[in-house]
Formats: C-alpha cells, structure tokens, sequence
C-alpha cells in the first residue's frame, strides 16, 4: 500500500498561518460584540438615570404647588439671594405654615441652596417649629437653582421678596433648575390665598 506524502499530509491538516487567521478574526468578532453589548448596557443606564431625574423634578414640582397651595392667609414669604463664589444662592422662607414632614401647624420652612465643594449647588428643605427641627437634602447635583418672584410695580422677575417691604406674598413665583446633565427647567407657580398651579415653561 502506497503511505500518503508529505504534500498531501500539509493539504488536509491547518498551517500555523490559517490557524493565526483565525484566531485573529475570532478576537475581532468578540471584541465587536463586547463593544456593542457595552454600548446597549451604557444605554440603558442613561435611560434609566435621565427617567430618574425626570421624576425627581416631577415631585419637586408636585412638593412646591402642594406648598404654595395650601399657604395660610396668614403666612409670610422673604426670598433673597446672594452670590458664593460665582454661584447664586437663593432662600426661600415660608413663615406660619403647616410643616410639610408631619402637618404641624405655625412652622417656618426653608427652601435654601448651599454651594458644593467642586461646584454646582444642593437644595435643602428645613422646617422649624417650638418643638423641633427637621432638614432633609432634596437634590445634590445641580449646576443651578434659583426662585424668582413677578415684581406687580414692574412686571420683571426678580431674585428677591420681602413681605414687609412689598406688602403680602407675590402672585406668581418662578423656579429655575439645572440637574448635572439634563436641560434647564422652568416651572412657575401662581400663589393665591388657598390655591396654586405650576405651568411648564419652555
């Protein structure tokens, strides 16, 4: 019987070379792969954190017109603000409301903005009464919040209200809010004596 040659051995088994090809291309498809299942999943989180921050200022927003609304005739409302190192802080006090923690009746609630480290601003909610004393962070990652009320003399806003000096509370109040990465949003609030609505603003 005739053994095979050498030639035909070479013929039937891979070189070295194919076997290198192949490999290499094995590594580009996974690697493709790799890449676009981390594409999908980067994605995803996107959606995820953008429908978060969505959501947050839905409540805000629900949080402020519940505030305003329910304002007693009696209730008192200063805005000021002020710069800190190139970020404007504003603070909103509501005096003799029911808390917005437990109802409690004649508080004074703070809407403030404290300046972060590496910049941008984080809105607090603190609530004062004769018994206690409550504070809760609402947002840490801001690049801008700030009120602002409808002067009636002028019909411009402007970045401050004393109820002393302009005789009861504003008719109509404006909130501008940046998240970290998300558009500007603009929400506005009537205030009347027992009612308030937002309107979005663009």
């Amino acid at each position: 019987m005739k053994a095979p040659s050498s030639h035909a051995a070479r013929k039937q088994a891979f070189t070295l070379l194919e076997v290198i090809i192949v490999l290499v291309i094995t590594a580009l498809v996974l690697g493709a792969v790799y890449s676009l299942a981390q594409g999908t999943l980067t994605l995803a989180d996107d959606v995820r954190r953008a429908e978060r921050r969505d959501a947050r200022m839905q409540a805000f927003a629900t949080f402020c017109e519940h505030l305003l609304a329910e304002l007693p005739s009696t209730a008192t409302l200063n805005l000021t603000t002020t710069e800190d190192h190139g970020e404007y802080l504003s603070r909103m006090e509501l005096e003799h409301v029911h808390s917005p923690f437990d109802e409690t009746p004649d508080c004074t609630v703070t809407l403030f903005t404290q300046a972060q480290p590496g910049g941008g601003v984080r809105l607090l909610l603190s609530c004062h009464s004769e018994e206690r004393e409550s504070s809760v962070v609402l947002f840490e990652d801001l690049a801008q919040c700030e009120w602002r009320v409808l002067q009636p003399a002028t019909l411009q806003w402007a970045p401050f209200w004393s109820t002393e000096s302009d005789n009861g509370k504003p008719k109509l109040m404006k909130l501008i809010l940046t998240q970290v990465g998300a558009d500007t949003q603009e929400r506005a609030f009537w205030i009347t004596p027992r009612q308030a609505t937002a309107l979005q603003m663009q």
